[in-house]
């Protein structure tokens, strides 16, 4: 202290190289702002210096962290949502659903239905293999499940529509009955094996409570 005065020294700058370059990606906006400005200030008026490459590059850095960022995000939250979801799914072991399939196979067998969301009365099942119908079935839609007789058919895969009419109806799905042995996850995918030795995807799931 000096005359009851306190003897306060300013600070000392910070000495860098003449090579020094202040990293964009760590700078903050407040900061790029004042390294703006006082190029500005200090430029040549004759030769005026084009800073939009350094705001494109500010722009460029600050994505590609943002995507990085989120990218590891998104695989953390990824492992994190299929153990919950293996462990969710280990207590569904024994149990029987119906799973969604665009074929009708009877070389393994199996119970087939269609899941309809609506009642549609006086509807027409065709069999189809390939182009040609070798059953058809008429019956009446109810809304939820609704089995198949598919025991006189030959062995083979088939595809199955629904007609009224004339006209196809929509909103419908063909699915098969089966049992989950075990689960597992598989390139991040969560699979089930059934007990009619079939491997299928858990999103494959269209019905429970059989």
């Amino acid at each position: 202290m000096i005359d009851g005065r306190y003897d306060v020294k300013p600070p000392e700058p910070k000495i860098v190289g003449p090579d020094y370059v202040q990293s964009f990606d760590n700078m903050s906006p407040t900061d790029f702002m004042k390294i703006y400005l006082e190029t500005l200030k200090y430029q040549d008026p004759f030769k005026q210096q084009d800073l939009s490459k350094s705001l494109e590059d500010v722009v460029r850095l600050n994505q590609v962290r943002f995507y990085n960022d989120m990218k590891g995000f998104m695989e953390v939250f990824k492992a994190w949502m299929n153990q919950i979801t293996f462990m969710q799914t280990i207590s569904l072991i024994g149990k029987e659903f119906v799973f969604s399939t665009d074929t009708l196979d009877t070389i393994g067998g199996g119970e087939y239905v269609i899941l309809s969301g609506e009642r549609v009365s006086d509807v027409t099942v065709k069999i189809y293999d390939g182009d040609e119908v070798i059953k058809e079935i008429n019956m009446d839609l109810e809304r939820g499940l609704n089995p198949i007789d598919i025991s006189d058919l030959p062995k083979g895969q088939f595809t199955v529509k629904v007609f009224k009419g004339d006209y196809e109806v929509q909103g419908w799905q063909l699915g098969f009955k089966d049992s989950v042995k075990s689960a597992g996850v598989i390139n991040g995918e969560l699979m089930l094996d059934l007990l009619s030795g079939k491997q299928v995807s858990s999103s494959q799931i269209i019905y429970t409570g059989v």
